[in-house]
């Protein structure tokens, strides 16, 4: 397994080099899931949900940094602390070039995630007599991370067959809402009822509202 960290959210400008794990992970894991708003009617129970967005993938793994393992070359052995310290800049330090984190590759196999770190998880479990660790085990989780530009080559956001949660803004009305997405301001009514709204207009800034899959009969 590989790492290697991105200034940019393109992953087109390494920060740090590809980093080879000097044990390959036992087993991976990759999670994907769905955000799906509740039906808001009284009495539903498993009532007709409505797909909001895809929720970012998740992909975890565990790596052992180990000095006690025996080498052909001891003297290529680089301390725990070193292994430890040269995987947190690539996942975890802060990047003063992206003023951030940095973006991170990691390739497997055949599989190649893009992300960002979640959590980073290090125990040390095994040191010599002067308190110097030998051995370290991580664990890693990152989740999954997509740039503006790819995100919308993938599909627009103003097609009326995508649902999505809006919160609105000061001066923002509900029919201005349904012209920029379906381009029909008289279908407001039809979300003010899927939404539960006693009418449409006047709704304070900051109400979340969800607009549904429509088109123009």
């Amino acid at each position: 397994m590989s790492v290697t960290s991105y200034t940019d959210e393109n992953f087109s400008s390494v920060s740090h080099p590809a980093l080879k794990l000097p044990v390959n992970p036992a087993q991976v894991k990759l999670s994907k899931g769905i955000q799906y708003a509740e039906d808001r009617q009284l009495g539903s129970l498993n009532g007709s949900n409505t797909y909001v967005r895809y929720q970012p993938e998740t992909f975890s793994f565990d790596c052992l940094f180990d000095m006690t393992s025996a080498m052909e070359d001891e003297d290529e052995q680089q301390p725990v602390h070193d292994m430890v310290d040269a995987l947190e800049q690539r996942l975890y330090d802060y990047n003063t070039e992206g003023h951030r984190p940095s973006f991170v590759k990691v390739e497997y196999g055949d599989i190649t995630f893009f992300g960002q770190l979640k959590t980073l998880d290090t125990e040390y479990t095994l040191f010599d007599s002067d308190g110097v660790p030998l051995r370290a085990e991580l664990k890693v989780v990152l989740t999954g991370y997509c740039s503006q530009k790819e995100e919308k080559s993938r599909f627009s956001k103003h097609s009326p067959d995508v649902s999505r949660l809006i919160t609105i803004k000061d001066g923002q009305t509900l029919a201005n809402l349904c012209h920029e997405i379906y381009g029909d301001p008289l279908l407001v009514e039809q979300v003010a009822k899927f939404n539960n709204l006693n009418g449409f207009r006047n709704i304070p800034a900051g109400t979340e509202i969800l607009m549904p899959m429509l088109k123009k009969i």
